[in-house]
């Protein structure tokens, strides 16, 4: 059992849920924050958990930590939430008293699962030899700590600071757990200095990013949104791009947003843009950015997972400063390359919600805008369609806990919502063998077209295409069917617009054309858009917001794998899909990129972050208008 115990707050102690607020008539010039987390009891070992691998428990313990080949160990992760102002945050833990135990076998390595549509990767139990053969404790030391800078649930900047005690540590030469037995002890020192900092009214609210052939077109939207009290500018790229430097275009992006933040006070960036062609387009300029041939540029990490080389990531647009309090440029050992990682360091928590409309023409433009304003100038009141939610999946995987792994993904999700949802829908594989819909091209449109407040689709996906497999199905041979893009034109749903989240692999890939796709048949030979030959317009989550007739108000997906540890169906991408939810139905996010940017941060919240991790995050895109009023405003 564990408990915290105070010991000493010299100053004033901030911690996870309390706001920075209580800081606003004190400026003293530092802070000690200490205190104590105990646990009594010893670890417990489940034997032949897998392959007679062994797993170890330790009651208290409130996260595992988890890397690929990696021993999988029971871990403590503790929040903390400072003012912006906090400066030289330095963390120290250290147990009071440790005992040790032999463990009659190997523990259980962490295998990663890759939820891909059109390549069998199936997770193995591989471990990692030169781990496994040594003699020194894993982890090396008892904690670990990170400081990130961005907003918390109030919409207002702080630092916070997630501090991970490995409360046990595995010797594997040696078959040795060693273990807190009683009292680890926390202490962190931190300044307080408001140089620097401005107090003033916000001028804008949101502030939009596009070409300037655009403009005439958005107009009506800003007009919408200053109704409503969401002052709201634009700037066009063109613009941009002559004002701002950087090392390349989207940086010169990214600097005129933090203008905007710092001089503004701006808490939404709406990118309206996305490839100028549907046929063809250069998408990437080099390794790092695509620029000539989008309407908005785009940045592409260099975090490499599977046969994955780098991913579109909008999250670097709204991650403006690190827990340093320094430009977060991605590039932090400047060498060129952004976002590699190992070897960049990212903050990943938005100090702006951003989200992108990635229209290619001026069509889609007056399209998005036309139901952005149609949404939100009715309440969710005059929407009884509005507390619908459909879920939408199979078996991804595997059985768990007697269930189809997406299937208790989208439960989860629906139980999140708790009051919020009146009508629940499930489109489920385990329907075949009772009643209801299941999910086949038909039902799902049926499902989608009475009309939700939001969907949640949990299985495989690409950029054409979102399926999973019957309950009583095997991976990758007995699909259900799901649903193809070329579908999405029957979709007639009209005013009542879901939000819709898409847990796939690359059904966000927003930087597909039809010439690209058609010639991207191999994957041994051309894995960049993942389609297997079949031709793509546009990706399938944006697909949905685009259709005419109805589709979705805004959608979510990855625009790289969307992958997940075995055993474990909401981890990983599937986390932070049903993170959103939670958001909503549980901390009370009442706008489209709070419920977004809040997902990442209660991942990062609960989870080391590690380089699949970083994945994971930065690939999880937003296709809406960030300061989007869920259900609308009336």
């Amino acid at each position: 059992m564990k408990r915290a115990i105070p010991v000493l707050v010299v100053g004033i102690l901030v911690l996870s849920g309390l706001g920075a607020g209580a800081f606003s008539n004190e400026k003293p010039e530092n802070f000690k924050i200490e205190e104590s987390v105990s646990f009594s009891e010893m670890p417990v070992l489940q034997e032949n958990y897998e392959d007679g691998y062994l797993r170890v428990n330790f009651e208290g313990a409130n996260s595992r930590l988890m890397k690929s080949g990696m021993p999988e160990l029971p871990i403590y992760i503790k929040n903390y939430q400072l003012p912006k102002e906090a400066r030289n945050i330095q963390v120290i833990c250290t147990p009071k008293k440790t005992r040790t135990m032999h463990v009659p076998g190997e523990i259980v390595p962490t295998k990663a699962v890759i939820r891909d549509y059109d390549v069998s990767v199936e997770a193995e139990l591989v471990k990692d030899e030169q781990t496994y053969g040594n003699s020194e404790f894993y982890p090396d030391s008892w904690f670990s700590y990170r400081v990130s800078s961005g907003l918390n649930g109030d919409d207002e900047i702080v630092k916070f600071v997630d501090i991970a005690c490995y409360v046990v540590r595995y010797s594997p030469a040696n078959n040795i757990l060693e273990y807190v037995n009683g009292d680890i002890d926390i202490s962190f020192t931190y300044d307080y200095s408001d140089t620097g900092t401005t107090s003033y009214d916000p001028e804008y609210d949101m502030v939009i990013i596009a070409p300037a052939a655009f403009e005439e077109s958005l107009q009506t939207l800003i007009d919408h949104k200053n109704s409503y009290g969401v002052d709201t500018t634009l700037k066009t790229v063109e613009d941009i791009l002559s004002e701002y430097d950087g090392y390349d275009a989207p940086e010169q992006i990214k600097y005129f947003i933090k203008y905007a933040l710092d001089e503004w006070g701006i808490t939404y960036a709406l990118l309206v843009g996305g490839l100028k062609s549907y046929f063809n387009a250069d998408d990437k300029d080099d390794r790092n950015q695509g620029t000539t041939d989008w309407h908005v540029p785009v940045r592409y990490t260099n975090i490499r997972h599977g046969y994955e080389v780098g991913c579109i990531s909008d999250l670097y647009y709204g991650d403006i400063y690190d827990g340093e309090d320094n430009f977060s440029s991605w590039d932090s050992n400047g060498d060129g390359i952004y976002a590699k990682v190992p070897g960049d360091t990212l903050d990943l928590v938005p100090e702006v919600y951003v989200g992108r409309l990635a229209c290619r023409n001026k069509f889609e433009v007056r399209l998005m805008v036309k139901k952005i304003i149609n949404y939100e100038k009715t309440s969710p009141d005059a929407k009884p369609w509005f507390k619908t939610m459909v879920g939408i999946a199979g078996k991804t995987f595997e059985i768990y806990q007697g269930q189809p792994d997406g299937e208790y993904v989208c439960d989860t999700s629906i139980d999140y919502m708790g009051d919020l949802i009146d009508d629940p829908v499930r489109v489920y594989a385990s329907n075949r063998d009772t009643s209801g819909y299941v999910p086949v091209p038909e039902d799902i449109r049926k499902a989608i077209s009475k009309g939700a407040g939001y969907v949640d689709f949990q299985g495989h996906g690409n950029p054409v295409v979102w399926n999973t497999i019957w309950a009583d199905g095997t991976y990758p041979n007995d699909w259900t069917g799901g649903i193809k893009l070329y579908r999405f034109p029957l979709l007639f749903n009209f005013k009542k617009l879901p939000v819709v989240i898409v847990g796939g692999c690359h059904n966000a890939l927003f930087n597909v054309t039809i010439i690209k796709t058609l010639n991207s048949m191999d994957i041994n030979d051309n894995y960049a858009y993942w389609t297997s030959g079949r031709p793509a317009p546009v990706c399938f989550s944006w697909g949905l917001c685009i259709v005419p007739w109805g589709g979705a108000i805004a959608s979510t997906g990855c625009t790289g794998y969307g992958i997940g540890y075995g055993g474990r169906p909401i981890s990983l991408s599937a986390e932070m899909e049903s993170n959103f939810f939670y958001q909503i139905g549980q901390a009370g996010s009442t706008n489209l990129g709070a419920a977004h940017s809040g997902s990442i941060r209660k991942f990062i919240n609960e989870n080391e972050i590690g380089t699949t991790e970083a994945f994971c995050i930065t690939v999880f895109q937003l296709f809406g208008d960030p300061s989007l009023k869920l259900g609308g405003y009336g």
